[in-house]
């Protein structure tokens, strides 16, 4: 209920973001939100601009104070990096079971988001979970929120691009960590694909529009040539050429 505020006031107040390819997205059904990860504010940005509600897994050092009260309150999920968290993954596969959406950020960690290596939980949520994959490009939000930044740079305009779902082939032997592992390189190569696909677009959103030109005015077509003044004096000052 409170996103489209959040989202107005994101987007109009505290930095400059363009959402596109929200028509992609499934509107029900069990989904996973993947996306490359270069700023802190990629896993907001996924819950808030997503059109359907996004239980994220978040990495459980920031559930302290008042930052980690936020997140249990908005249902996301607290995923510990320093071991295979199961956990985690239950959680995650309780809610695809329920036909909800998650949002994962495979690379592991904040780097350059350029999807070098994705981590194989992902692979296992998208074979356990048999569910579609929707790539999220986040385009220069490591320029919005650089390291070491406290507040966004409205300076930068950052997207958010959703691409057309995927689904993965089920490997004969699921439990497999090498089939996992096949299956997570083949989810790396089409998040690394669509983010290329991604910048190719405009990172600026365009300039408006001029608006039409009335009847009569200099802006009509012709506008540039002079008209020769009628009833005006000509050599002899008559008034006539």
């Amino acid at each position: 209920m409170l996103k489209p505020l959040f989202r107005l006031i994101l987007n109009r107040v505290v930095m400059r973001l363009t959402a596109e390819g929200l028509d992609r997205v499934p509107s029900a059904g069990p989904l996973i939100f993947a996306g490359n990860h270069s700023s802190l504010l990629d896993g907001p940005l996924v819950v808030i601009e997503a059109p359907r509600t996004v239980r994220c897994l978040v990495k459980s050092e920031l559930y302290t104070g008042i930052l980690g009260r936020l997140l249990l309150l908005s249902g996301q999920i607290p995923v510990d990096r320093g071991r295979p968290d199961r956990s985690a993954l239950h959680t995650a596969l309780d809610e695809l079971s329920r036909g909800g959406a998650i949002g994962v950020f495979p690379e592991g960690t904040r780097g350059s988001g350029e999807v070098e290596t994705v981590q194989h939980g992902i692979a296992y949520l998208a074979v356990h979970g048999r569910c579609p994959i929707v790539p999220v490009a986040c385009v220069d939000t490591g320029q919005v929120l650089p390291k070491g930044a406290h507040w966004p740079r409205r300076s930068v305009h950052a997207r958010m691009v959703f691409g057309h779902p995927f689904q993965v082939e089920i490997p004969a032997n699921p439990r497999s960590r090498r089939a996992l592992a096949a299956v997570a390189e083949d989810i790396r190569v089409r998040l690394a694909d669509h983010l290329a696909q991604a910048r190719l677009a405009p990172t600026s959103p365009p300039s408006p529009a001029a608006p039409p030109a009335r009847p009569g005015s200099r802006r009509s077509a012709g506008a540039g040539r002079r008209r020769p003044r009628r009833g005006g004096p000509g050599p002899t000052g008559s008034g006539r050429p």
